[in-house]
């Protein structure tokens, strides 16, 4: 017997509102709801096997108890089609059996085994009783083995762990079994090497210095808009350089020592006919910002990524130029 599913329904007790955690735009990849079924079904307990599950400790009979009291009606389970094994709601079914139930509402998940674990992680991660820490951790390494190309933030959604665990999981486990590649969160694949790419696509421009964007990106696995950059810097290279014009000698005196001009900030800071207007405000943050950026410039030169190494130097040198224009107003006043 099959029935159809409700729109509003939620895994665990039936509920009259919609359930946002299962949308598709909010799953980790792959993209595990479009292999479940859209019809329910009544099966016997009985043709039923146990679940594959990420439980280190098996079933809390307590919570079994628990659900089997409840008036209300308990959700379908998931059963994986091929082998008749419960991936979701081992819970619910023990209840049914506490309640001298013989049949039970089930919806088939027609992957494969090892994305039949990544839904059980999921689905328990999401609802019902949750997964203790370590059972966690371990569903983790599992699929680390199984999908060594998932991103660390994609995992980290699907098991509910700190992004900076499953990176340490990844760590820990031999070489060879963490791939080269990363599946996202938004189902993108990026290299887990990007330098390494495009040293590839540097390679294969050098050789086809014809080939089109699509070519590059797909011989070296990247984007076609990284594919763009790695041509467009090189043609840069070969290109002879012009010469960087002669900055203008600066007004007045030398320029303070940094002592001396965090000094002169907050004398700035403090009178009252700066302190108490908006702009002036404007201008003390403005001043400490520069003097922040000032101080760490080193820390963040070296965290810029190459790519972007170029735009943020020509921002730069726009705010600079800005910055000069503004202290000749101020010097004309």
């Amino acid at each position: 017997m099959k029935t159809a599913i409700p729109a509003n329904v939620t895994w665990g007790i039936m509920s009259t509102a919609a359930d946002a955690s299962h949308d598709d735009r909010a799953d980790p990849v792959p993209p595990l709801h479009q292999h479940l079924s859209d019809q329910c079904f009544s099966l016997p307990i009985g043709s039923l096997l146990p679940a594959d599950s990420p439980r280190l400790g098996g079933e809390n009979m307590q919570h079994v108890r628990l659900m089997a009291e409840l008036d209300e009606e308990l959700q379908p389970i998931i059963v994986h089609k091929d082998s008749m094994r419960v991936i979701d709601g081992m819970h619910r079914l023990l209840a049914r059996i506490e309640r001298g139930c013989t049949t039970i509402q089930v919806r088939y998940f027609h992957g494969n085994d090892s994305e039949a674990f990544l839904f059980a992680v999921q689905s328990n991660t999401a609802h019902g009783l949750p997964l203790t820490r370590e059972e966690r951790r371990a569903a983790a390494r599992r699929i680390i083995s199984t999908f060594p190309e998932m991103s660390d933030r994609a995992l980290a959604k699907l098991t509910g762990l700190a992004q900076q665990t499953v990176t340490k999981i990844r760590h820990q486990l031999p070489s060879g079994r963490t791939g080269e590649k990363r599946i996202g969160v938004d189902g993108r694949v990026r290299p887990l090497n990007p330098g390494k790419q495009r040293r590839i696509a540097e390679e294969f421009l050098r050789e086809n210095p014809n080939a089109s964007l699509r070519q590059i990106a797909r011989a070296a696995g990247i984007s076609p808009s990284t594919a763009h950059d790695v041509r467009r810097r090189a043609t840069r290279r070969h290109s002879p350089r012009e010469p960087l014009p002669e900055r203008p000698a600066r007004r007045g005196e030398n320029q303070p020592s940094r002592p001396e001009y965090l000094r002169t900030l907050e004398l700035l800071a403090r009178d009252p006919s700066v302190r108490q207007t908006e702009a002036g405000r404007l201008l003390v943050q403005w001043l400490r910002l520069t003097a922040a950026i000032n101080k760490n410039h080193k820390l963040i030169v070296n965290s810029i990524p190459e790519h972007c190494a170029e735009i943020a130097a020509q921002a730069m040198r726009l705010c600079m130029s800005n910055l000069d224009e503004f202290a000749r107003r101020l010097e004309q006043q």
